[in-house]
């Protein structure tokens, strides 16, 4: 069983690598940061920002060694204004314009009702299979439990339907963000764990 602990500003780069190692063929990440130049830059860069502003929060939760994380956006989705220091740099017109596409279809598939919301899990390539995602999401089903709160993500593939379902996430909404430029815009599902 592994050591889990919340993630601090601390380990923002290395949280920012797991995510990006383990979101190289992400069908969302992918669409948004197609390049790999600056999908795969050093340092995990294209989720600095992010993730900055997810350990800001205070729940980023990640094994010990950094190898895997679940970054959860409490109930009411609090949105944190953190500047991440050094800054980053401005991922282009593409990025944005794909981003007002993505950010109102996720918006209307968002449960109205107050949930955890599981904005990422992360297991670096290296350490995948070995079940530190699930350990990582029991981890706060324990306590979403004890609140009387569901969980909710999304997410871009059939094998991660699969997956989650194994972990008592159920799908409640499905969609297909537009094309882009002559860039299909991927399939999405929404899904969620009731109260246990």
């Amino acid at each position: 069983m592994a050591t889990i602990r919340r993630a601090t500003s601390a380990d923002i780069r290395r949280v920012s690598i797991t995510g990006m190692r383990a979101f190289h063929d992400d069908p969302v990440m992918r669409w948004l940061f197609p390049d790999d130049d600056q999908f795969l830059a050093e340092g995990g860069e294209v989720l600095r920002g992010p993730m900055t502003s997810w350990v800001s929060l205070g729940e980023v939760w990640c094994t010990d060694d950094v190898a895997a994380l679940a970054a959860w956006i409490p109930p009411g989705r609090p949105v944190a204004t953190v500047t991440p220091d050094p800054p980053v740099a401005d991922p282009g017109p593409g990025v944005i314009e794909r981003l007002s596409l993505l950010g109102p279809m996720v918006a209307e598939h968002t449960p109205p009702e107050n949930h955890w919301y599981l904005q990422m899990l992360a297991t670096h390539p290296d350490w995948q299979r070995q079940g530190l995602g699930a350990e990582l999401m029991h981890h706060m089903f324990e306590r979403a439990d004890a609140e009387g709160l569901p969980c909710y993500l999304e997410t871009e593939t059939e094998e991660n339907v699969v997956y989650y379902r194994r972990h008592g996430f159920e799908v409640r909404s499905e969609w297909t963000v537009p094309t882009w430029n002559d860039m299909p815009g991927p399939h999405m599902w929404g899904m969620m764990r009731p109260v246990r």
